[in-house]
């Protein structure tokens, strides 16, 4: 079976949903909330680094604190088939070298099913920068493209599974 379709077990399950909700917990923590050892517990995330279903840590920030906005662009696929180009693009990495020279990071970059087809999560420093980053996105592929939208998040509810503390906020943007 490959590894992308290999089944979780329910200890596998439970470690995970504790990693999420703080990934900086200790081992006696994570074992104390799931019911299961110490030693499975970091048997396990050894186990789920080492098979990638666990990529990395990371740190949820709120951007405007740092002095940026998030955004996403949309974008939709011509009918015209996918050739190497494409893939050497996407490999080389020249879309994470544009958006670094032009001050963007990029959170997510991710194909999907639906009317969209890529979608591009990222941190710019205004809407200026953000437009700017999709117009190069729109030249690199244009032979691809058939639509592209550009969307600002104004607010986060939930970030990567974890509920914002400034939900109370909220208020300001409906």
């Amino acid at each position: 079976m490959p590894k992308s379709k290999q089944k979780l077990s329910r200890n596998d399950e439970k470690i995970l949903d504790a990693l999420m909700v703080n990934a900086r917990q200790s081992l006696i923590e994570i074992s104390e909330k799931t019911g299961v050892t110490r030693q499975t517990v970091q048997k396990t995330i050894s186990k789920l680094e080492k098979d990638h279903v666990i990529w990395a840590y990371q740190v949820v920030v709120d951007e405007q604190k740092k002095g940026f906005s998030h955004f996403l662009v949309l974008i939709k696929r011509t009918i015209k088939p996918l050739d190497g180009k494409v893939a050497d693009i996407i490999i080389s990495r020249k879309l994470e070298e544009i958006a670094a020279d032009i001050g963007i990071t990029i959170v997510t970059s991710a194909y999907s099913n639906g009317y969209y087809e890529w979608v591009i999560s990222f941190m710019a420093t205004d809407i200026r920068h953000a437009k700017k980053f999709t117009e190069h996105v729109k030249a690199l592929y244009r032979d691809y493209i058939a639509d592209i939208r550009l969307l600002e998040t104004l607010f986060f509810v939930k970030k990567q599974g974890i509920p914002n503390p400034n939900v109370k906020n909220l208020k300001q943007f409906v």
